[in-house]
């Protein structure tokens, strides 16, 4: 179980499978989660005190401890979910799949106490749901000895998940509040989340090994369910905090962007100019891009090199600018002074692939593309 912090709106995510919403929350069970229902069964049905000489029973409440385990990891999701709204940041969907859940929600506020606060709400309802299943077995509301039995099972397999998921590294939350820790004690976020990921990758590696340790410390041989199972795990571990480890590199970067120096400077024509002026105009002012005007004199739209390219040379005197050139997005317009994460942001509420750079007169100087930011960025 994880959370997401994202820096702007972000739809829900569709795909197939079941969806609906809860308290307002948009809810995703993709097709796979049928599988992660089927996998908890099965590794958790011989821990279940019934009568073994009747399969039907002992598959019907293996399922019904799977679905009821299910509906407890949506409880984790949600108290990522409820908390990151008590803070006032947007939650754009739960999903619940193989591995587990995903809450993905809008960070309005970069504060380190509040992410930490976010990421330890799951753990914390996961003992605390936990410890509710053990009271109702041990309750006489339970009664049937089976269904004590199953709601027993499910107290354990709540707090082992809370303690689980408290290990201090990416993905897993316990690392969302190491990333927390250290970004609150040296005011870098970034490193927090290089040193978060790191330990995210030693737990990985720990989790492969873990068969292997525990054959080794009681004597006998790991067995093939435990290697599969500790593989995967370790491998969406190591993969997870690889990938945050890559996003602390690129996020890095962020803080160097600027519009003035990734702008092409660019010469503005008419829309019905011929190309060959446009292309000679290019080329006197030295300019690297073409923006192209309608007849009031706004930039409406941008030359594309490989559009122009395509034209041979004898018939650009007779073919327009306009139809070697795309239509800008209205509102994909940029000040030439932002930079770093407001000029990320501006780019992400009106996604395009071309941007007119304006000063502050709206004159627009240039063209910026995000092909040019994903290259300063190293994406």
């Amino acid at each position: 179980m994880s959370n997401e912090q994202e820096a702007a709106p972000t739809p829900a995510r569709g795909g197939s499978g079941l969806t609906f919403r809860l308290g307002g929350i948009p809810v995703s069970l993709p097709w796979s989660s049928l599988l992660g229902v089927a996998l908890i069964a099965y590794l958790y049905n011989d821990n279940l005190r019934i009568d073994r000489s009747d399969l039907g029973q002992v598959v019907l409440w293996s399922l019904v401890f799977a679905v009821l385990f299910y509906l407890s990891i949506l409880g984790h999701e949600l108290a990522h979910a409820w908390s990151a709204r008590a803070f006032g940041f947007p939650v754009h969907q739960i999903t619940l799949w193989f591995f587990g859940g995903w809450t993905s929600y809008e960070r309005r506020i970069a504060s380190a106490w509040r992410e930490a606060v976010i990421a330890a709400s799951g753990p914390i309802s996961s003992v605390l749901i936990g410890l509710a299943w053990l009271w109702f077995a041990r309750s006489p509301l339970s009664g049937d000895s089976t269904l004590a039995s199953v709601a027993a099972l499910l107290g354990y397999a709540n707090i082992v998940l809370g303690i689980w998921n408290a290990l201090p590294g990416l993905p897993l939350d316990g690392g969302g509040v190491l990333r927390s820790i250290v970004w609150g004690i040296t005011k870098d976020e970034n490193r927090g989340t290089i040193v978060a990921a790191w330990a995210g990758r030693a737990v990985a590696v720990f989790v492969f090994l873990l068969p292997f340790l525990l054959a080794w410390r009681f004597g006998g041989r790991p067995d093939l369910v435990s290697i599969v199972f500790a593989g995967m795990i370790g491998a969406y571990l190591y993969a997870g905090a690889s990938d945050a480890l890559k996003r602390a590199r690129l996020m890095s970067r962020v803080p160097a962007l600027e519009a003035r120096g990734l702008v092409r400077p660019a010469v503005v024509v008419p829309h019905d100019l011929p190309l060959a002026e446009a292309l000679r105009r290019l080329e006197a002012t030295g300019a690297r891009a073409i923006a192209v005007s309608d007849s009031s004199g706004t930039v409406v739209a941008v030359a594309q090199e490989d559009a122009v390219a395509a034209v041979p040379v004898e018939r650009r005197p007779w073919v327009p600018v306009s139809s070697v050139s795309t239509t800008l997005d209205p509102g994909a317009r940029l000040h030439i002074a932002l930079a770093g994460d407001p000029l990320l942001r501006a780019m992400q509420d009106v996604p395009a692939t071309d941007y007119a750079v304006h000063d502050d007169t709206g004159t627009v100087v240039g063209i910026l593309t995000t092909k040019d930011v994903e290259k300063a960025l190293g994406v």
